[in-house]
């Protein structure tokens, strides 16, 4: 019935944050810091492995432990501007999707070299700062010797897509609870990365979720933005490109 629905419903949300309670009972988050800041790659990597695996459920904060989280958030993101092994760059993606669910704890992603790091490893960075390691599947829009511009970075950035989903649920995330963070994706020109990659949406190569989420990603854009709305409509062609 109805109200055996409703019941079911109620019961299964205090379930998940009852869960999530016992998860910040039998998690220290002093221990995951201290693990991060000797700086050791592979201590990292099971510090944040345990926090996600813990938290994976988790959609309600302990207020104590806020500022803890900010840091870890601001540990988390020094560490994505260093080279790193495939699965600890995801955990760190993973971690950061984590933490941006909560509106309160966003200081440390909502920086133009955050959200520039961030957009990087989304693939839609219309420019490629200093910020991020040089590999193989990051080159991206750099200037030649004449100071001509290539091809955008979001072009060419296929090859680890579940990095590129991460990155993408973390900053839809961040842009739905931050105004400041809004604020930083317009002077980012984030709509021209997105705009570029759903032009490619008939290219095999893109799974659903990249695409799912450059969709949601221009959603939160235009609705949040006035100026990105009518830059995707006029500049970028958006109607017929939608």
């Amino acid at each position: 019935s109805r109200s055996q629905r409703r019941v079911n419903t109620h019961t299964h949300t205090l379930t998940d944050n009852t869960r999530c309670h016992l998860y910040h009972n039998k998690m220290d988050l002093h221990v995951i810091i201290e693990q991060m800041e000797t700086g050791d790659q592979d201590a990292a990597l099971s510090a944040l492995q345990r926090f996600n695996r813990e938290m994976s459920q988790c959609f309600m904060f302990n207020r104590e432990e806020d500022q803890d989280r900010k840091h870890l958030g601001e540990l988390v993101i020094g560490l994505l501007a260093r080279e790193l092994q495939p699965s600890c760059l995801l955990a760190c993606l993973e971690t950061i999707r984590i933490l941006s669910r909560d509106k309160y704890c966003l200081d440390p992603f909502i920086s133009c070299s955050a959200m520039s790091i961030l957009s990087r490893y989304a693939g839609i960075a219309t420019t490629c700062p200093s910020l991020l390691p040089q590999s193989a599947w990051m080159e991206g829009q750099v200037e030649d010797e004449e100071g001509a511009e290539k091809e955008p970075c979001s072009a060419l950035e296929n090859s680890d897509q579940e990095v590129i989903v991460e990155a993408l649920k973390s900053i839809c995330n961040i842009l739905l609870h931050n105004e400041t963070a809004q604020v930083r994706a317009a002077e980012l020109q984030l709509i021209k990365g997105v705009a570029e990659r759903l032009k490619q949406c008939y290219d095999p190569t893109w799974g659903y979720e990249v695409h799912f989420f450059d969709l949601r990603l221009t959603f939160l854009l235009t609705a949040l933005r006035l100026d990105v709305r009518a830059q995707l409509a006029q500049e970028l062609h958006g109607i017929r490109l939608l």
